[in-house]
């Protein structure tokens, strides 16, 4: 397959990580971007040597675009995977996939009926460390999973928040969960599997629509159980996932593996005797995990193969965070599949 002829769609903030992987990756020539303002893609196409655009189906029809990035506010991604769909384009998407359960499905139902490939970003997938975790679980070394906890507790100040008029708002952004929480969220049930229903209490403490704090109970598939802990108000605060299984643990501290223990047979009433596992990880082929995520999007695209994270993958710790946002509402449980299947009513997406 020639080369991939790609765009970028949205030139600010993430948009120029993406340039920078695709200009990295072999099998893509970065080609075009798009921005509603157009001053702005001009400035994006100057400095990256592009075609600029103000009407995404315009870049993708007259600069013969086989693939886009979208890099726009999150409450938007929905109309623009849609339009690039019908467009023709495939589709590499930030996180999350959407903000609300009916505009993903309406999006992945889109991709879907043109044929064409949606693939999500959750570059901590990526990460050696967690390539590391998953090789663990599926390899059986900790056993049978019985907890899986992570907490993301950062620091993000009003003036954050006002230096955009989208952020923290519930229809373009989300709160601690959807714009922080969710890489870590995403991981956790990648490692531990599907996540059943969920309890959750949030709080706020900055003046936005949405949680800055949350507490989540989860109940896995898998007859697991676990926690999510996030906030963007302490000071002092620290990114940690935790696997807990009848044979081993482990700890992933920010990207790094913290800890990797699995029990040495000696077992006594009060506790069992471990041993620590000596892991080589390697290093990141690339400049950053972004870089990894774009070159299997169009290693996916030249093989003909699925991404690693596809739409419907893409979307589930976006539908478990929207269950907790509904229990939180409600102060009672709440099945993921029921908001996926919009069985819980949340705000609709098209008055929003």
């Amino acid at each position: 397959m020639d080369s991939i002829r790609y765009g970028i769609v949205g030139c600010a903030g993430i948009g120029t990580t993406h340039a920078g992987s695709v200009g990295r990756a072999t099998g893509a020539d970065l080609v075009a971007c798009a921005d509603v303002d157009a001053d702005a893609a001009r400035d994006f196409a100057a400095e990256y040597d592009l075609d600029a655009y103000d009407d995404v189906t315009t870049m993708i029809e007259d600069g013969n675009v086989d693939a886009v990035s979208v890099c726009t506010p999150s409450g938007t991604h929905a109309d623009v995977v849609v339009e690039a769909a019908n467009a023709g384009a495939d589709i590499l998407c930030e996180k999350p996939l959407d903000v609300y359960a009916d505009r993903m499905t309406r999006m992945i139902d889109a991709c879907d009926e043109a044929g064409v490939t949606l693939a999500g970003v959750f570059q901590r997938r990526f990460e050696p460390a967690a390539r590391r975790a998953k090789s663990a679980v599926e390899s059986g070394e900790l056993g049978d999973l019985v907890v899986g906890d992570t907490a993301l507790k950062w620091f993000r100040s009003q003036e954050y928040y006002d230096s955009g008029g989208w952020r923290g708002t519930r229809a373009m952004d989300g709160g601690a969960m959807l714009n922080q929480a969710i890489h870590s969220i995403d991981r956790l049930q990648w490692l531990v599997g599907d996540v059943e229903s969920v309890q959750a209490a949030t709080t706020r403490h900055r003046d936005i629509e949405c949680e800055t704090s949350v507490g989540v109970a989860l109940s896995f598939r898998n007859g697991a159980v676990g926690t999510v802990s996030a906030t963007t108000t302490t000071k002092g605060g620290r990114d940690r996932t935790e696997l807990n299984g009848t044979d081993g643990s482990l700890g992933l501290a920010g990207g790094d593996l913290d800890y990797f223990e699995t029990g040495d047979g000696e077992e006594g009433h009060y506790g069992a005797e471990t041993g620590s596992r000596e892991v080589d990880l390697p290093s990141i082929d690339g400049e950053n995990c972004h870089d990894l995520v774009v070159q299997d999007f169009v290693d996916a695209l030249r093989a003909g193969e699925a991404p690693a994270v596809p739409g419907r993958e893409a979307r589930k710790a976006v539908d478990l965070i929207l269950a907790a946002e509904a229990s939180s509402a409600r102060g009672e449980a709440v099945r993921v599949a029921d908001v996926r299947a919009g069985r819980v009513p949340e705000a609709n997406a098209d008055d929003a």
